[in-house]
């Protein structure tokens, strides 16, 4: 047998072992921790070369991508619609928050604006490293290592987090408990075969024009075009939900182990604390918004914590919280990066070294 293909069977039948033990156990989301468990042990402790392939991980995105657009029902969208200037100030404070942490990261890690501003916003790990590539000054390994290591702080402290300001029950965007039939008990296999190259179509272009997340954004505007469309609604069986968790966070699990290796010294300090002062205050920010809004601590939290939508999702899925309205903020993020803040900090950067060049 192959031996990446024997260490790639491995490394799942660890991650399927230890979702299942965790599971039984009651542990918070424990098909996210199984597969971590299983990165973690086949490269540190059994020293397994293991290259886990990049189409399974995406596969598994795009499910998650299916789930989460498939709360996106005509209801839910209204009621989003009307909490636009909550999404639009929560973002734009996160990211001041951001800025204002690059300034003590700096100090600590002994690197420079340039570095120290690409290594803190969250939310752009792609769009943060080719600006780094692109700057002379940026110390891309610093930006890198800072960015991809947010992982490890948003898979530990936000769960942990979530977990004791959860709701008791899994309510939509207005407050109301809803009850969505199984995929395999809504849809016919004509349904699932147009829903599939739908999704094939949208991603297909998205990835001919370099669009960041495709794999999560594809299937969730087909799945907001489906539901109002067709008003067919239904939700991921639990079954699959488990196996696009395993699926994606093997993936993760694999870069936790080899990032450990990079943590040291002082930059592994700068990076610790950015990480947990960006989450913190992040979780102060939206304590403070619980008093004028009517969405619960938990919602408000996961959807201004910065990490990956995938990550924050999963989280929300397994806490009970309001996948759509959590959704549309990572969303909202993305965009609002993409093409706000990536162009200014871009122009910044140019004034920066126009700036040190006539100095």
């Amino acid at each position: 047998m192959n031996i990446k293909l024997r260490n790639n069977i491995i490394v799942l039948i660890l991650a399927i072992t230890f979702s299942l033990i965790l599971h039984a156990a009651n542990i918070l989301l424990p098909f996210m921790f199984g597969p971590i468990l299983a990165g973690v042990v086949s490269i540190k402790f059994l020293r397994l070369d293991v290259q886990w392939p990049f189409w399974i991980s995406q596969l598994g995105l795009i499910l998650l991508g299916v789930q989460i657009g498939s709360t996106f029902t005509e209801t839910v969208i209204f009621d989003i619609k009307n909490d636009w200037m909550i999404i639009v100030t929560i973002t734009v404070l996160l990211l001041v928050l951001a800025l204002l942490i690059a300034y003590f990261f700096k100090k600590i890690a002994n690197v420079n604006t340039e570095t120290a501003i690409l290594s803190v916003i969250p939310g752009a790990l792609s769009q943060m490293l080719i600006m780094a590539e692109e700057n002379k000054k940026a110390n891309i390994m610093v930006v890198s290592l800072t960015q991809t290591s947010r992982i490890i702080f948003v898979v530990i402290l936000v769960p942990f987090i979530s977990y004791f300001f959860k709701d008791p029950v899994t309510t939509g965007a207005n407050g109301a408990q809803e009850v969505q039939q199984k995929l395999t008990e809504t849809l016919t296999f004509s349904n699932v075969l147009v829903l599939l190259i739908a999704i094939a179509v949208v991603y297909a272009i998205m990835s001919k024009i370099n669009f960041p997340t495709k794999q999560m954004l594809a299937p969730i505007l087909v799945l907001i075009c489906w539901n109002l469309i067709t008003g067919i609604t239904f939700t991921l069986d639990n079954p699959i939900i488990a196996a696009a968790q395993v699926m994606y966070m093997i993936r993760i699990g694999i870069q936790i182990a080899k990032l450990m290796d990079q943590m040291k010294g002082r930059i592994a300090l700068a990076i610790a604390l950015q990480n947990v002062l960006l989450i913190i205050s992040s979780f102060v920010m939206v304590y403070l918004f619980t008093f004028v809004s009517n969405h619960s601590i938990n919602d408000l939290f996961l959807g201004a914590a910065p990490g990956g939508m995938s990550q924050i999702v999963l989280v929300a899925i397994e806490t009970g919280a309001d996948v759509a309205m959590i959704s549309s903020y990572h969303i909202f993020r993305i965009f609002f990066i993409l093409f706000l803040i990536a162009p200014l900090i871009n122009q910044f950067l140019k004034y920066l070294e126009y700036k040190n060049k006539h100095s």
